[in-house]
């Protein structure tokens, strides 16, 4: 390997495409270096990001289209400490700070704050969401536990993806992507009602892509493959009802079809799993005062999917295996703000939540699995002084697994100028087991007899929790155009859930109070294993989900925004982690989970002729994906636009091309058996 960087050669390759040119203002028309953003995410209130109690990342409009990137989740690449991954058998993944496993249960992710987190496994399946990066305004990411705010579950990080609003924008517009493999991906939005009492906003897409072609491993084994077709349609709409009160409401509706598996292989044939889901998001604002409002939310969200399997057994012949299942939450919340003097703001809010469930296959019952569960959440923000600023939040729940939990926060900030802050804080958030951990007890069935355990939940599950506490400084240098980020942080987790091996059934000669086989609850009535399995050597495993252990983990991290009218931009991070389990985890992997660095870097370069080149440079280093993952060595990932806008100015139109992955395929989310495949593909977007 060569001993130069890998971002030497990446910053070179665009130093080579942009330095013979002179960058006169051509993106003149587009907004340079205005106020400071407002962010909602960080406390439910709106504020700066150098005022906000917890560290936020704003991904906005500007970054998103220079980013290149056409799925949800990749957007995630661009914040400081976050992992994304992909693998053939589910849904793409994302991580803060390492943890990361198949199912990313452990972040909160909403959607004009509607959560979008699925009731089953607790997980984003982020290609099933309905909606694409076309219809997104901006992205706001907390970077760590934000409890205090959003109750359990809150628990890596906070994902806020803010939509359009069809209050700012108005025409039609349409963009279509074309690639190698087959790719395409075509959408459509019409904005209407700029004159009338509503104003609305009408969106689909069509998007198939290839994530992974079978590969074959050192070891000789196919690997599976994966492809991914979804339709997505949404409609959104605002009614200023009087100057005081405004009703909003926003419906979705996303299906297709995910084909994956090895082909040739019985164990793990080629399937088409077919899946649907909708959304109904209804608000309502009532405006008392500048600083002070009333809100009411209600969000409904529902999961379908189809996943029809036959498998072979080696020896026992095939067997159909049902995994559908059907998801669906409702939420309702109600939120009051206000100051109360120039010193003191405050907001107070409640909310109730039930979450249902049915999947025979993963809960051995036809019937629905449901859980409702109630908060009360509220910041109250002391400013004595121009100067200093105390934060005091928290939220009371009533989970219906796991009780009463109180998350507080404390946040104390020093601003050092008007535009740049020290902050201190520290508080507890908790992650409840989701539908599937508590209450799991997946089997393989022939009639009316269990064969094969293979999921199973725990009795008495503590909640994780995590004590938080960082150090940070947000400063925004408007002379410079450059904003800057820096924090370090320590996090101390307890009664982290895991699954963990047992065995089912315990050989005759064996004895049944082994530590393997003592693990195992007693099997659910009709369990009558194949002879195969209670005679073979190598019988197959089953996972029990229980309180695993306790570690440690600290690091620092920190992320520069850098612009210059008529040169561009430059969006760079870095972070360092490391995790100490001290040996009181069940899996060694949990430290090795967390790569010991980082890098994000975008690049933008304004170009004559109202040319632009973006480069995007995303590293790892090595690191170890959780239970259904691996190891994964050191990651470097290379994404190059090159763009020209043409017509009016500010209409949008736009003709590109985008190459994804340009060092070629890479180890994603197991090295030993799955490559990223890299993407080629050209867009055209026109505006009216």
């Amino acid at each position: 390997m060569s001993s130069r960087h890998p971002v030497q050669f990446a910053a070179m390759g665009f130093g080579a495409l942009v330095a013979s040119v002179a960058a006169p203002g051509a993106w003149a028309e587009e907004a340079f270096f205005g106020d400071i953003p407002i962010v909602l995410t960080a406390s439910r209130m709106a504020q700066s990001p150098v005022d906000a109690p917890v560290a936020v990342t704003l991904i906005d409009r500007e970054m998103i289209d220079a980013s290149g990137f056409t799925e949800i989740h990749d957007l995630m690449r661009l914040v400081p400490g976050f992992l994304v991954a992909d693998w053939p058998d589910g849904s793409p993944t994302v991580a803060n700070h390492g943890l990361g496993d198949a199912y990313d249960r452990r972040i909160k992710v909403m959607i004009d704050g509607r959560t979008v987190n699925s009731p089953l496994w607790g997980n984003t399946n982020w290609q099933d969401l309905p909606l694409r990066v076309d219809d997104i305004e901006r992205v706001e990411v907390v970077r760590g536990p934000n409890g205090a705010a959003y109750g359990v579950n809150a628990f890596q990080a906070v994902i806020n993806i803010i939509t359009r609003s069809p209050v700012t924008e108005s025409g039609l517009s349409l963009i279509s992507r074309i690639g190698e493999d087959g790719f395409i991906d075509h959408g459509f939005r019409i904005n209407g009602g700029a004159d009338a009492a509503i104003d609305w906003r009408l969106s689909g897409s069509h998007r198939r892509a290839v994530s992974f072609h079978p590969y074959r491993a050192g070891t000789g084994v196919l690997n599976p493959r994966k492809f991914v077709e979804r339709s997505v349609v949404n409609f959104g709409a605002a009614a200023q009802l009087s100057t005081r009160d405004e009703l909003d409401w926003m419906l979705g509706f996303s299906e297709g079809r995910t084909d994956r598996g090895t082909p040739g292989d019985l164990t793990h044939p080629l399937r088409e799993d077919d899946m649907r889901s909708h959304y109904v998001h209804l608000g309502w604002t009532r405006s008392f005062a500048v600083d002070s409002e009333l809100s009411v939310q209600f969000h409904h969200q529902r999961e379908r999917t189809r996943a029809p399997l036959l498998i072979e057994i080696d020896g026992l012949g095939r067997f159909a295996l049902d995994e559908n299942s059907d998801v669906h939450r409702e939420e309702l919340e109600l939120q009051y703000s206000a100051s109360l003097s120039p010193a003191w703001r405050f907001m107070l809010g409640a909310g109730v939540r039930r979450e249902a469930a049915r999947s025979r296959s993963m809960f051995n019952t036809g019937g629905t699995i449901s859980g409702t569960s109630s908060q009360l959440f509220g910041s109250l923000v002391w400013a004595p002084s121009d100067r200093l600023r105390l934060d005091f939040g928290g939220t009371l729940e009533d989970h219906h697994y796991s009780g009463s939990l109180l998350s507080p926060r404390l946040a104390l900030s020093y601003a050092l100028t008007p535009d740049s802050t020290l902050r201190l804080s520290t508080g507890v958030s908790y992650r409840t087991p989701s539908l599937v951990e508590s209450r799991a007890e997946q089997v393989v069935r022939v009639g009316s007899e269990i064969k094969r355990i293979s999921l199973l939940a725990g009795d008495d599950m503590q909640p994780e929790r995590v004590k938080h506490v960082e150090v940070g400084y947000a400063a925004m240098f408007r002379e410079l155009g450059l904003g800057l980020d820096v924090r370090a942080f320590y996090k101390d987790y307890t009664d982290y859930i895991d699954d963990e091996r047992c065995q089912y059934p315990a050989r005759p000669w064996e004895d049944v109070g082994s530590i393997t086989a003592a693990m195992c609850p007693p099997a659910p009535a009709g369990f009558a294993p194949f002879e195969h399995d209670v005679m073979s050597p190598r019988r197959p495993r089953s996972f029990l989900f229980q309180n695993a252990g306790a570690f440690r983990m600290s690091g620092g991290e920190f992320s520069i925004d850098w612009r210059r009218s008529g040169w561009g931009r430059v969006v760079l991070s870095q972070s360092v982690i490391d995790i100490d389990a001290d040996g009181a985890t069940v899996d060694d992997d949990f430290e090795r989970s967390a790569p010991s660095s980082i890098t994000s870097l975008l690049l933008i370069k304004d170009l004559p002729g109202r040319w632009r080149a973006s480069l995007g440079y995303y590293r790892h280093a090595v690191m170890s994906w959780l239970n259904d993952g691996d190891r994964v060595p050191e990651q470097d990932r290379v994404d190059l636009k090159l763009s020209r806008r043409f017509g009016e100015a500010g209409a949008g139109n736009e003709v590109a091309l985008v190459v994804q992955s340009a060092g070629g395929r890479y180890a994603d989310f197991h090295a030993g058996r799955y490559r990223h495949e890299p993407r080629l593909f050209a867009s055209l977007r026109l505006a009216w």
